[in-house]
């Protein structure tokens, strides 16, 4: 079903990382409990966090408050998905805790 790999995650911060404060780093350099290592992208705007990055052949897209009591998760289809997920987010979506 899905075919995303670590090439697509960096195709995605390509696309935005000269619009949008985001960090490209590791898992592994996280302090987030992470058991995979694996490249991803990190953004914070209005007091939230966003992640993206490729598990199992999938995107894996994270938004988490900043207490990180609160989080949802989803899977992008695609480079166009994720790189839409993240602008809007960027942009001041908020509203994914309900």
């Amino acid at each position: 079903m899905y075919s995303i790999t670590q090439d697509d995650v960096f195709a995605v911060y390509q696309r935005l990382k000269d619009k949008y404060n985001l960090v490209m780093t590791r898992t592994s350099l996280l302090d987030e409990g992470f058991t995979i290592d694996c490249p991803i992208i990190v953004g914070k705007n209005h007091g939230q966090t966003i992640w993206l990055y490729a598990c199992e052949d999938m995107f894996v897209m994270d938004v988490l408050d900043e207490a990180r009591t609160m989080s949802t998760h989803w899977h992008p289809y695609d480079v166009d998905s994720a790189v839409d997920d993240i602008v809007e987010f960027m942009n001041g979506k908020s509203d994914y805790f309900k």
